[in-house]
């Protein structure tokens, strides 16, 4: 996984890395003896593997096909709500197959999409990925048994940040007449505060899409030790700056003490990343199994309320 920050500066000292370095080595070492069967978690979504048509979006690029698996309850007959899942900077890896599988026992059908490999971030930024998103939801509408009126979005960190930027309208209105609007939104630590700079930078291309965040439920859930954060409740200060309708259908929630990708399900690790916070430095994803399970819990609950499978 990498870090969100597209604006990098100069890197901290070798000797102030290397130090924080083994304090977060001896910390994530004992993490994975406390947690120790997540190696052995299952990385890809339930479902079937299905192809998804490629799209393009006028400034943003295009896309030509990709894969994707799609799940859907079993033993349904009447067309069913689903969810798109976009996976984070590691590329699928567990997390979203774990939130699938909750959503499927709910009644929801989903669809992880791949948008990229591991270490395979488009140097573009997000933009590069919407007509990734852009053509999965028109898929998801085309399919005989889903309901093209009760879609839904959530990702992780990258894909986290896509799905808050998809709750805007500026966005909808990008991604094309022809791709139907999600109804609910779920994010997880979508790095708030990068966001928070590059949403009042002219020349990004998401510029203002604060300004216009739709009143479709989102749900952001992040934990207060993540590394490429600023601040412990960097999201709130994030949903502050939207205009009321849109902050009264929105719910953060931070979990006390969690790191970033606190929900992996691959064993806790570290590892020094020049583009956190702007300007370089370490960063612990450890898992933790009971907020992990709480999270997906309230994601699961988001969505029956707002999609009512």
């Amino acid at each position: 996984m990498r870090g969100d920050d597209l604006n990098p500066r100069p890197s901290i000292s070798a000797t102030r890395r290397h130090s924080v370095r083994r304090w977060l080595v001896r910390l994530v070492a004992a993490a994975v003896l406390a947690v120790p069967g997540l190696s052995a978690a299952q990385f890809d979504a339930p479902g079937e593997p299905v192809v998804i048509p490629g799209a393009e979006i006028a400034g943003w690029g295009q896309v030509g096909k990709f894969p994707a698996r799609f799940g859907s309850p079993t033993g349904s007959t009447a067309k069913v709500p689903a969810v798109l899942i976009l996976h984070g900077s590691g590329g699928v890896d567990g997390r979203g197959a774990f939130h699938a599988k909750a959503l499927k026992q709910a009644g929801i059908a989903t669809l992880e999409i791949t948008m990229f490999s591991r270490e395979g971030r488009p140097k573009e930024g997000r933009k590069a990925n919407m007509p990734h998103a852009a053509a999965s939801l028109k898929w998801l509408a085309a399919h005989p048994n889903v309901d093209s009126q009760r879609l839904g979005v959530m990702g992780f960190s990258w894909g986290g940040t896509m799905s808050v930027l998809m709750a805007s309208e500026l966005v909808q209105e990008r991604l094309g007449k022809d791709v139907p609007k999600p109804v609910a939104f779920a994010s997880f630590y979508p790095v708030c505060s990068a966001m928070a700079r590059h949403l009042v930078d002219p020349l990004d291309p998401f510029y203002n899409a604060h300004m216009r965040m739709s009143t479709a439920p989102v749900l952001i859930q992040v934990g207060t030790r993540d590394d490429y954060e600023q601040g412990e409740r960097p999201c709130d200060a994030l949903v502050a700056t939207w205009p009321t309708a849109a902050r009264e259908h929105t719910i953060v929630r931070n979990f006390e003490g969690a790191t970033h990708g606190f929900d992996s399900q691959r064993p806790a690790r570290s590892f020094y990343d020049e583009l956190v916070r702007g300007r370089g430095g370490m960063v612990a994803v450890i898992p933790s199994p009971k907020d992990a399970e709480e999270a997906r819990q309230a994601v699961v609950r988001h969505f029956v309320k707002n999609l009512n499978p």
